[in-house]
């Protein structure tokens, strides 16, 4: 995937200002690159800013007491002794503890936040924001100077390093000498320098009153530089990136509005189809009311009419000495054959009344009784199970036969 990087310096003013960047493949091989606007970048892929050295302080701290909520929280006034603009401008971010000590980079808050604003309308994808000074390599031991003949700046550590300037060819800068001074025995041997391609001086510049070597390095190209998993990320606290559905949702609210449309429209269809039912079913019931009030006269309140125009029926046939299906005879008829073929002593006790036949029966498994029901079924029965309960030796349920099909 590529990933889109861009270069932010201290001239950079708002939206309209042109900033360098490049556009990269996996492997680190710059594609397209330009300077430009932010609305005039390249969209559509992850945005990499490389913040340069000059706008960002990089330093170190105790860890201070209490909760990390409570201590993030005052970052801004731990890293004021450092800084000079008021703590409420400073925007901190912390790295990875290591001997007692919390990294810190720093960076101005609203000019970062102008910044970030601007990448926002211009719909750019923020993930990453690295200080310049972490992305030249660190060994433990040497440290490594990036320098264009007048101004550059020094990685002097995992977490540390500054901005230098106010050099030249002969002389060294001033900012170099101090914190050599300041380093005592942890000094390096030797820097490693790094020259820009765009570098007015492609030689190593001439600084023999350091009490060091200096060694020549590979060439220097923010745009391809290699940048480490581990670097400081300062899209941190309120400018973390965001998640990646909020930066697509303007891509998916049509997909999402047709949607919800189309859930509207069959919520809508299937109530009316309900209520068309629901009419339908109306109709037949007072169907089978006339057809009742028609069969055995206007003075029957009807109730339930095919339940009782099932018992009407009954009643006909046994006056004509035909038996009924809700019979005793014929229910047992039915569920004789499916019964005969359980274990004996399965069947506990049948019950008799109003065309309904009970038979209490006791298996081995419930699956077996759900079995049995599908056995009944196929003969022609409505068949209901009540609870079934776990006997200790097997699974006992009351099986409830009625005529009709209970498929």
């Amino acid at each position: 995937m590529s990933v889109l990087r861009i270069y932010l310096d201290g001239h950079w003013r708002d939206s309209a200002t042109p900033c360098p960047w490049a556009l990269c493949d996996e492997m680190g091989t710059v594609l397209q690159s330009g300077n430009d606007a932010l609305a005039a970048l390249p969209h559509g892929h992850d945005c990499v800013v490389i913040v340069a050295a000059e706008c960002v302080l990089l330093t170190s701290t105790k860890l201070p007491p209490g909760s990390r909520q409570r201590w993030h929280s005052a970052l801004a006034f731990v890293a004021e002794e450092h800084t000079l603009p008021d703590p409420e401008d400073n925007h901190v971010v912390p790295g990875a503890q290591a001997n007692g000590l919390v990294p810190l980079a720093v960076v101005d808050k609203p000019w970062f936040r102008r910044f970030v604003t601007a990448c926002l309308g211009a719909k750019l994808s923020l993930r990453r924001a690295v200080p310049e000074t972490l992305l030249p390599p660190f060994t433990g031991e040497d440290w490594t100077l990036v320098w264009d003949g007048n101004s550059g700046f020094v990685r002097t550590g995992a977490a540390s390093g500054m901005a230098l300037d106010n050099g030249d060819d002969s002389a060294a800068p001033l900012a170099l000498r101090l914190i050599l001074n300041s380093a005592q025995t942890s000094a390096p041997q030797k820097i490693e320098v790094r020259l820009p391609p765009h570098a007015a001086q492609q030689t190593l510049p001439r600084w023999g009153d350091l009490p060091l070597t200096l060694t020549a390095g590979a060439t220097w190209d923010w745009r391809c530089a290699p940048i480490p998993a581990d670097a400081l990320n300062l899209l941190w606290g309120e400018f973390s990136p965001r998640t990646k559905i909020r930066e697509l949702w303007p891509q998916l609210r049509p997909a999402v509005v047709i949607l919800l449309l189309a859930l509207g429209v069959e919520a809508v269809g299937a109530n009316i189809e309900w209520a068309m039912l629901a009419n339908e079913k109306r109709s037949l019931l007072q169907d089978m009311e006339r057809s009742f009030h028609s069969a055995f006269g206007d003075a029957s309140m009807v109730v339930n009419a095919p339940l009782q125009m099932q018992r009407k029926l009954a009643e006909l046939r046994h006056a004509a000495g035909v038996a009924d299906d809700g019979d005793f005879l014929p229910l047992l008829d039915l569920a004789a054959a499916p019964l005969a073929a359980l274990p004996a002593g399965s069947v506990h006790a049948l019950h008799y009344e109003a065309g309904r036949l009970d038979a209490d029966v006791k298996l081995a498994r419930k699956d077996d009784i759900q079995n049995l029901r599908q056995q009944l079924q196929h003969k022609g029965l409505s068949v209901r199970i009540g609870d079934i309960h776990d006997a200790g030796n097997g699974a006992e349920a009351r099986l409830t036969l009625l005529p009709g099909d209970g498929q």
